[in-house]
């Protein structure tokens, strides 16, 4: 009986060390070896392959799927050395059919503190415009424009000598004409709705 009892401790301590080697193999996956800016196309040469373990939580691409992977867009800035996952990834160009990309300039009291992030949701506020003593003018004839444009962040630049940042922006064909005018005029604060 006792070596019954023997017997089944060995199988069960080679099953326990089969388990431990499983847990330990590493799985090849794809990674990021070059700097991909949010909304380019994912080239090849952008990829490469990495073996690490599975790890709870993660969820990496397998190295078998790179095909599917080129070709698609950074739905965030991707940077070198990490391991790829699907959220990062969409089919949609920047800007989309339909979008039209702009670039704004603002002066750091019409955009928030915190630095913007490519994929960040946005409304660019028009204000109105303003009279000679920086106050909205009351005899202004311009035609009305829309209160805000919502838009997406696809990129900026640091702040320049005198504060103001470049911001690229996405935003409906139907909008892109009067968010690059009221950007002219100095009419547009941006607001953040939803981080990237």
């Amino acid at each position: 009986m006792w070596a019954l009892g023997i017997v089944l401790v060995v199988l069960g301590s080679v099953g326990a060390y089969v388990l431990v080697l499983q847990d330990g193999m590493t799985h090849p996956y794809l990674a990021v070896s070059h700097k991909v800016a949010y909304g380019a196309a994912i080239q090849d040469s952008d990829l490469t392959v990495i073996n690490v373990n599975a790890a709870v939580g993660l969820d990496p691409i397998p190295a078998a799927q790179r095909a599917q992977v080129v070709g698609q867009h950074a739905a965030a800035d991707l940077y070198p050395g990490t391991l790829l996952i699907r959220d990062q990834l969409t089919k949609a160009a920047i800007p989309a059919p339909g979008q039209q990309l702009i670039g704004i300039e603002l002066k750091p009291g019409q955009l928030p503190a915190r630095t913007l992030k490519p994929g960040d949701a946005v409304v660019l506020v028009v204000v109105p415009p303003t009279g000679l003593a920086g106050v909205p003018d009351p005899q202004s004839t311009a035609a009305p424009q829309p209160s805000s444009i919502p838009a997406t962040v696809a990129g900026t630049t640091a702040p320049a000598t005198n504060g103001n940042v470049r911001v690229d922006v996405a935003v409906s064909t139907a909008d892109g004409s009067v968010v690059a005018a009221m950007a002219a005029a100095g009419r547009i604060v941006l607001v953040v709705t939803t981080r990237g």
